[in-house]
C-alpha cells in the first residue's frame, strides 16, 4: 500500500512538472507589471501568474493560521469548562 501510495504520488509530481513545462512554453511573452507606486521588470506571463498563485497560497495559509488559531484557544476554554462542570457534577 505504501509502494501505490508512493507511486502516486510521484506519477502527480510528473504530471504537475509536465504541465508546469507546457504552461511556461505557451506563456512565455514578457510583460512588465505596473503597480500604482513601482514597476515591475518585465518577465514572462507563466512567471507572473505562478507568483502571484504563490503570494495567493500564502495569504490564504497565513489567514487560515489565524482563525485556526482562535479557534484552538477557544475549544480549549470550552473543554476546560466541560471538565469543571463534570467535576462539579461528581462531587455533588
Amino acid at each position: 500500500m505504501k509502494f501505490i501510495k508512493t507511486l502516486l504520488i510521484a506519477l502527480l509530481a510528473l504530471l504537475a512538472l509536465v504541465i508546469g513545462i507546457l504552461f511556461s512554453s505557451r506563456n512565455s511573452a514578457p510583460v512588465a507589471v505596473d503597480m500604482l507606486i513601482i514597476q515591475l521588470p518585465p518577465m514572462s506571463i507563466a512567471v507572473w501568474i505562478l507568483v502571484s498563485f504563490t503570494l495567493g497560497a500564502v495569504a490564504s495559509a497565513v489567514a487560515y493560521s489565524f482563525v485556526n488559531q482562535g479557534q484552538k484557544r477557544t475549544n480549549k476554554r470550552l473543554l476546560r469548562q466541560v471538565n469543571e462542570m463534570q467535576s462539579q457534577g461528581a462531587a455533588k
